[in-house]
């Protein structure tokens, strides 16, 4: 994970520790970001309520790659409100790559996240996700 914004905010640091968490593929360190209640939705798919559900979901997408890395550009705060965005790099199982712009906007109660909404484009290259059947997304070719 790295942070190349040059304008710091009062929650870069939360940041930062969240996507070194996704990057380590560590989903318990995930959710120790989140409140019980939290909401989590990644791109147009159905959101997922509580940490158990995004622990599982997080969980089984690791299990779909060998690597990710992030690359954050921009973090802007507002209130109890966070906002990061860069580009996402993908290794596969197959040892293909595959990266994408992404954003997330963060909804804080209590230094941690409530409101976890992820904005990317994972179709080229990727199914679609399946949150239901414990699958997040994969990225096999």
């Amino acid at each position: 994970m790295l942070i190349t914004s040059q304008n710091p905010s009062e929650h870069t640091a939360m940041i930062a520790s969240l996507y070194s968490a996704v990057d380590d593929m560590n989903a318990q360190g995930v959710v120790d970001h989140v409140t019980e209640d939290v909401q989590f939705q990644l791109g147009n798919f159905e959101p997922l309520t509580g940490r158990a559900a995004v622990k599982e979901s997080n969980a089984a997408f690791f299990a779909t790659i060998k690597a990710m890395h992030h690359k954050i550009n921009g973090v802007w705060s507002s209130g109890d409100t966070a906002i990061c965005d860069g580009t996402v790099h993908y290794t596969r199982l197959d040892q293909t790559e595959h990266e994408v712009p992404f954003a997330a906007h963060l909804g804080l109660r209590n230094g941690k996240i409530a409101d976890y909404k992820v904005f990317l484009l994972i179709s080229r290259g990727c199914e679609r996700p399946s949150f239901r059947t414990k699958r997040i997304y994969s990225c096999v070719r």
